[in-house]
């Protein structure tokens, strides 16, 4: 049996999920990892299981040189690095796994989504939610006509105590230049779902929001030692996870060296409340919520389609997708639990399909750069829009890139 070689640029926190996955394939073998932290690299070869250890580098260019062999390649470095690295990919005719979002800005969006074009190359984005059993079962459903004719989807994603703390806190996340913003950083898996259900591109948005929950607190010192709110502070230190986190985000927060500064007082600049209303071609509308601060029940991500005909709704970790028919007045319920994996049973499924692509050079996912693309150009559109205060209008080219308006 042929064992396909797979490297890795950037050994953070979201490259465990890989790595755990190909520790379990028998015919997927890690041979390199590339990362300027030996501490980061160890601890991702650790926590994946990754046996024999692969060759580790620091610097990925000399990984690339060193180990032309390679089959596919696994990008998890912070986004504001993707387009140098997934362009290289390309040219070496590599088929690539690249963690959301694509890029932070739109001009090396649409660099990477040429590169792709231009070098034939095959690409799976980081949209790890298409492969959970909760969205694959709705966008079955609708695809199969089940409520008619879409005509809104109520979403939001309501992150638990740990994103929280590991959004505000990251030494990367927690800025706009170099995350894209909260919204794209954290939810352009969100845009892409709803592109997906929706199945045409969107046309326009408003959105609104700003910093309304970590904000700066002078009665707060700037670390957590000998802080007067220690022992009632969720985010105290390295949080609690909520009861809808999986072990992904305790395993993200070992890649985070600023746990012990206030969340509060800690410098940032990304947004912690967001709202975005959409338009499609269809006219269908869109609405989504992201707010950083969901606890207890209903939080982690919601969803709710309603059609001509029914509507379909559910919550990603209470694992069951409901149907409700118009006609018959009858309530169906379909089992969306999983492998138990994270985001929601999705990451293992996930990963899997850069195995596929290894095995068919003819496959490509449906997660493509331009469906990364996308769901960023929306997260751009958005941002403007709540910035501005203003709608903000999408058309597009004959090469599909959009135009902001």
């Amino acid at each position: 049996m042929r064992s396909f070689k797979v490297g890795f640029i950037g050994t953070g926190g979201r490259s465990v999920c890989y790595g755990r996955a190909y520790a379990g394939a028998p015919d997927v073998d890690v041979v390199a990892v590339a990362d300027p932290s030996t501490e980061h690299r160890e601890l991702m070869i650790r926590r994946s299981g990754l046996r024999p250890a692969p060759e580790q580098f620091d610097d990925w260019q000399v990984m690339l040189r060193a180990h032309a062999e390679l089959d596919g390649v696994v990008i998890s470095t912070p986004n504001y690095c993707h387009a140098e690295q997934a362009i290289a990919c390309y040219e070496l005719g590599l088929p690539i796994a690249l963690e959301k979002p694509v890029a932070t800005t739109r001009e090396d969006c649409e660099r990477i989504v040429a590169s792709e074009r231009a070098n034939n190359g095959r690409s799976l984005i980081g949209f790890v939610l298409r492969s959970t059993p909760f969205y694959s079962r709705i966008h079955e459903l609708i695809g199969n006509g089940a409520i008619g004719r879409v005509t809104s989807i109520q979403a939001d994603e309501l992150p638990g105590l740990s994103v929280s703390s590991i959004m505000s806190r990251s030494p990367w996340r927690r800025y706009h230049e170099t995350s894209g913003g909260a919204l794209l950083e954290k939810c352009c898996h969100d845009m892409d779902i709803l592109n997906w259900m929706m199945g045409c591109n969107p046309v326009s948005l408003n959105s609104y929001g700003g910093s309304l929950i970590f904000r700066p607190d002078p009665a707060l010192p700037e670390t957590c030692d000998r802080c007067p709110k220690a022992g009632t502070c969720p985010y105290y230190r390295r949080p609690r996870r909520s009861a809808h986190e999986d072990e992904g985000e305790d395993i993200l927060h070992q890649f985070i060296r600023e746990d012990h500064l206030c969340i509060y007082n800690i410098d940032k600049d990304i947004v912690d409340t967001q709202s975005v209303g959409i338009e499609y071609e269809t006219g269908a509308v869109a609405n989504f919520l992201m707010n950083f601060h969901g606890l207890g029940e209903r939080a982690s991500r919601n969803f709710h389609a309603v059609g001509t005909e029914g509507r379909i709704w559910g919550n990603l970790h209470g694992k069951t997708v409901y149907l409700f028919d118009n006609a018959t007045g009858e309530l169906t319920s379909y089992d969306a639990s999983g492998d138990g994996s994270g985001h929601g049973g999705g990451d293992i499924l996930h990963a899997l399909e850069l195995r596929r692509m290894m095995l068919d050079s003819d496959y490509r996912p449906g997660q493509d750069a331009y469906a990364g693309y996308l769901s960023a150009v929306m997260c751009f559109a958005a941002d403007i829009s709540r910035v501005e205060k203003r709608r903000v209008d999408l058309s597009y080219a004959e090469d599909g890139f959009a135009k902001i308006v």
